[in-house]
């Protein structure tokens, strides 16, 4: 028995090294200077199952000063919003309590490709802080990739 664990081990390692690496895969990393405030985002997206993909928004400010009203939406063509998602977040992002907009995308039957453009602004002037457009299609195992 006490023969066997290294070899179960060793298979256990052998079948990990072969296996993809998950988890969000970032397309977008900056900070911007809002008003007096310094907001650091990360824009990521992650498949999740068959023909879905989940977006990411991370907000933070460096500093103390809170950022004003700010909006951020999701305009989509060819996916579907999943579960309770919406394509809309409105807020502050204050000092210390970093923000997060998440949707769950599905791409609709009948299509093999989706985009989506992500979109932060302020509330008061609709001045643009990020503008991303992405692209995705489907794979013929269902899996989304970006393109």
């Amino acid at each position: 028995m006490r023969s066997a664990m290294p070899l179960a081990l060793a298979a256990l390692l052998l079948g990990c090294a072969h296996k993809s690496v998950g988890g969000p895969v970032s397309v977008r990393s900056e900070s911007v200077k809002e008003d007096d405030a310094e907001l650091f985002l990360d824009l990521t997206y992650e498949p999740r199952g068959p023909r879905q993909v989940e977006l990411v928004l991370k907000m933070r400010v460096g500093g103390i000063v809170e950022t004003n009203k700010l909006v951020a939406e999701v305009y989509i063509q060819g996916f579907n919003v999943e579960g309770s998602g919406a394509t809309r977040w409105d807020g502050f992002v204050p000092p210390r309590t970093p923000q997060t907009f998440r949707v769950l995308l599905t791409v609709a039957d009948g299509f093999d490709e989706a985009s989506a453009t992500v979109m932060l602004s302020r509330s008061q002037d609709s001045n643009q802080l990020l503008r991303e457009e992405l692209t995705f299609a489907v794979d013929a195992e269902g899996r989304v990739h970006k393109q």
